[in-house]
């Protein structure tokens, strides 16, 4: 039998086959957009929003991917866009189940030894996610065409909304660059090109020192009998709450051993995050700034220009404060802060230079508690194994006991810088405080850790230390006096500068009025303590406090 050919029917066989393929293709394209652009709606337009409308980053973001998708076509949009796609998703399963904001800690880079405990629990959630998001790139190349029902932009239609949308990125570059994921995008860009001057006006968050050589705070010292040899050292802990120390309702094994050192227990950090509390707390700057590390000089450049000789000892990174010390020294970490900073310390106190101001940036009670203390040898006994895992009702206790032992170890590296001082002679006054606390599943919310979206009464109450020589109190008996009545006070970070100048005799510009000298005056009953919530927002940390006492 003859058999004929029919086209016309073959195409008219496959044409719903080509209609299900086209249809597939278009949703892909639809559902990738809104994968892309729901992280930009819900979590980083609001990211900075002392100088843009949330609307305004939303469409910056919309017309960056937009234009991609037209010039690229489909399949290569996909695959570049796979990475963005992803940490999007994170971000928002990051921002709603654990109370994260991933993109600040993505690009403050934290360290991968430190990144990785937190990140464990949830790697098969992350490697699901990403095995699902590469299964539509999978399909769009298994699909013969990749046409849409949209169709093509006329050529000159593309040209001219591109050509506009870089000179609108241009013009506006300190604005438009903020927005998601532009300000990643420039933040690369910029260091690959060697013009890392431009970071930090991408990005607050960017890695780069945008602290200026000629900036002065005006210092000098005030007259009257010094002493011939003084040390002044400031030791920044790290994630050790106020009430786990005995002094202040806590353990009675966590404190201080130095009988005569003054411990306050209602002090407010200026952030819930060491990277924006850090730099707070050295500067003449308060919460709520546009930029996590300002262009000022640190305090100790106050120090410097009244004749004392400065030092940074650090295990964590220069980025976190970028210091501006005559001397600085980055040590590697250890198990403990006492195994790491002390051989550096006593190297300092026996160098010859009469004055001196000591900064000891420390590691403290930092998650994974268990690697800041000897467990062999920790008084509370607590199963590091059940670490590894987010707590839970059953496992809490061992986390929290792992905790204390941390910050038990924390303190006694605060006594251990006292007795080096002490033993270095001299008039010497050591203060201590944390840059945050910690949250331990305190309330329904169930939050853990630090650094999260929004700060807690837990993780922005630390404690503060200080403790000074017998020479300096004979020399200033009312000023210890005054620091001593003071401890019950309502404290803050940005009174521990002005605190620690004051009590080294060094008077300097400062335009605060809200920050002041705890050796010389007390805090008024009525005064806000701020407390960072993110880069150009702040809140009142009391009213924190209250609202949150009422969730338990």
């Amino acid at each position: 039998m003859e058999q004929h050919n029919d086209p016309q029917g073959a195409r008219e066989a496959s044409a719903p086959m080509a209609n299900r393929r086209h249809g597939g293709v278009r949703l892909i394209d639809c559902v990738w957009g809104a994968i892309l652009l729901i992280p930009a709606l819900t979590i980083f337009s609001s990211t900075h929003v002392w100088d843009l409308e949330a609307v305004c980053l939303l469409a910056a973001t919309a017309v960056f991917y937009g234009l991609l998708r037209a010039i690229l076509g489909l399949r290569v949009f996909l695959v570049l866009t796979y990475v963005p796609a992803l940490f999007g998703v994170l971000a928002v399963g990051a921002d709603l189940l654990r109370d994260v904001n991933l993109l600040e800690a993505a690009l403050i880079r934290p360290d991968p030894h430190e990144a990785w405990p937190v990140i464990q629990p949830h790697a098969p959630w992350i490697a699901l996610i990403a095995v699902l998001l590469a299964v539509p790139i999978w399909v769009s190349f298994r699909t013969p065409s990749t046409r849409t029902a949209h169709g093509r932009w006329p050529s000159a239609t593309l040209v001219t909304i591109t050509v506009a949308a870089v000179t609108c990125g241009a013009v506006f570059h300190d604005t438009v660059l903020r927005a998601w994921p532009l300000n990643v995008i420039s933040v690369a860009a910029a260091s690959a090109i060697g013009h890392d001057e431009f970071i930090s006006t991408a990005s607050p968050y960017a890695p780069t020192n945008p602290r200026s050589a000629s900036a002065s705070w005006g210092a000098s010292r005030m007259p009257g009998l010094h002493s011939q040899n003084e040390t002044y050292i400031l030791i920044i802990g790290e994630s050790v709450r106020a009430d786990r120390l005995g002094a202040c309702g806590g353990q009675e094994l966590i404190g201080i051993s130095h009988q005569d050192a003054i411990i306050y227990c209602d002090m407010t950090s200026g952030s819930s995050s060491t990277h924006t509390s850090v730099p707070l707390l050295i500067s003449r700057e308060m919460p709520g700034g546009a930029f996590r590390v300002s262009r000022d000089a640190t305090f100790m450049k106050a120090f410097e220009e009244a004749g004392f000789h400065t030092y940074w000892l650090a295990v964590q990174e220069r980025g976190i404060a970028w210091p501006d010390a005559n001397t600085d020294l980055f040590v590697t970490i250890k198990r403990t802060d006492r195994e790491s900073l002390l051989p550096s310390l006593r190297s300092v106190l026996a160098q010859n230079a009469p004055k001196k101001l000591i900064v000891v940036h420390a590691y403290g009670a930092h998650f994974s508690y268990c690697d800041r203390y000897e467990p062999a040898t920790a008084a509370l006994q607590a199963d590091c194994s059940k670490l590894s895992e987010l707590p839970g009702d059953s496992t809490l206790p061992d986390f929290i006991r792992a905790y204390d032992n941390a910050v038990a170890e924390s303190l006694r590296f605060v006594d251990a810088v006292i007795s080096e001082a002490a033993q270095a002679g001299g008039s010497s006054f050591v203060m201590y405080t944390a840059d945050h606390g910690e949250n331990l599943l305190d309330d329904g919310r169930k939050l853990f850790q630090h650094a999260l979206k929004d700060p807690t009464r837990w993780d922005t109450t630390v404690p503060a230390v200080m403790w000074a020589s017998d020479e300096w109190r004979s020399s200033n008996p009312a000023r210890w006096e005054r620091l001593r009545a003071n401890r019950a006070a309502k404290a803050m970070h940005a009174d521990l500068v002005p605190t620690l100048l004051g009590s080294a005799a060094i008077r300097y510009l400062d335009e605060r009025r809200v920050a002041i000298d705890l050796g010389a005056m007390s805090p008024a009953a009525d005064r806000t303590r701020w407390v960072m919530r993110r880069l150009g927002e702040k809140i009142n940390g009391d009213q924190l406090r209250q609202a949150q006492l009422k969730r338990q």
